[in-house]
């Protein structure tokens, strides 16, 4: 598995013992709406309404940003994956022109979930650039899913530069759904991204273990999954949208259908969680392919 910037080879299985990480309160009003997308008819197709915003995934997505191999892409997309996560600044960029080589001939059956940086949150123009950017790398006219990769804090969230950017992106059809992104104090990070009101979808860090170790920096996180299970509760009542990510950073689960533990299973736990309408588990080559894929058959 490489990392974001291409550099040395990461394996998902390694993981680093428990240190403690703690989650703050707020006490922060909100100070705008989430725009609401036209409902689609809900056909029994398998596929997942992403909150209320007309998006319609298969729930297990792929989290393209580690691989730099087309065919591991392209074997996912034939699997019948629709959904596909990436971000400007993965590979400095080339990990969206990557993953939009890889779907030229099916761009308009893909969903793409895409990032801009949390150093432009107090900057709408710079994230309006970065959302032009990624639209000519993944040579699409619109992106279905734009995030505000990583704020800091909760009182991030509420930035006026990213609440504007996004009713631009959106007026313009730039943008279809705009979220977040998060990896601590992550119950908090959600219950303040309802407040804020203008974010259709949270992507979380979420996982059978309750915590992860980041394959880049090495750190490792950890969550109360009660408080945040209820977070995410909390938000999909809202009509926000939950995708998680990090299904498998928690390590392997135990499978009752093979009695053995995988991945697959990991995901599924993620998934069985009604609250939860689609995973991105990250696929860096075709042996995590193959191993993630399984969920589909569960």
């Amino acid at each position: 598995m490489i990392n974001a910037k291409g550099g040395r080879p990461i394996d998902r299985k390694s993981f680093i013992k428990k240190t403690g990480a703690g989650i703050v309160g707020i006490g922060i009003t909100g100070c705008a709406k989430r725009g609401k997308l036209k409902q689609t008819s809900q056909p029994d197709d398998g596929y997942h309404e992403i909150g209320t915003t007309g998006i319609r995934v298969n729930p297990l997505g792929f989290g393209a940003t580690r691989t730099d191999q087309p065919p591991v892409m392209k074997r996912v997309l034939d699997s019948g994956v629709n959904f596909f996560d990436t971000g400007r600044m993965y590979a400095e960029g080339r990990n969206e022109e990557l993953l939009g080589k890889v779907i030229v001939s099916a761009r308009h059956d893909v969903v793409i979930q895409s990032k801009f940086h949390n150093r432009y949150s107090s900057d709408a123009a710079a994230i309006e650039k970065s959302i032009d950017e990624s639209l000519t790398a993944l040579g699409r006219d619109y992106i279905d899913i734009m995030l505000f990769r990583w704020p800091p804090t909760p009182g991030d969230l509420f930035s006026e530069s990213v609440a504007e950017a996004f009713d631009r992106a959106k007026e313009k059809g730039k943008i279809r759904a705009s979220g977040f992104s998060t990896h601590e104090n992550q119950a908090d990070m959600v219950d303040a991204a309802v407040k804020a009101g203008f974010y259709d979808i949270a992507l979380v860090a979420y996982n059978h273990a309750g915590n992860y170790t980041h394959p880049n920096s090495g750190r490792f996180y950890e969550w109360d999954q009660t408080a945040l299970e209820r977070s995410i509760e909390r938000a999909a009542a809202s009509g926000m949208g939950i995708i998680a990510m990090k299904t498998c950073a928690g390590g392997p689960m135990h499978d009752k259908n093979t009695g053995k533990a995988t991945y697959a299973a990991a995901i599924r736990r993620a998934l069985d969680n009604p609250n939860v309408h689609a995973a991105i588990p990250a696929m860096a080559n075709f042996r995590e392919a193959e191993e993630d894929l399984k969920v589909m058959e569960m």
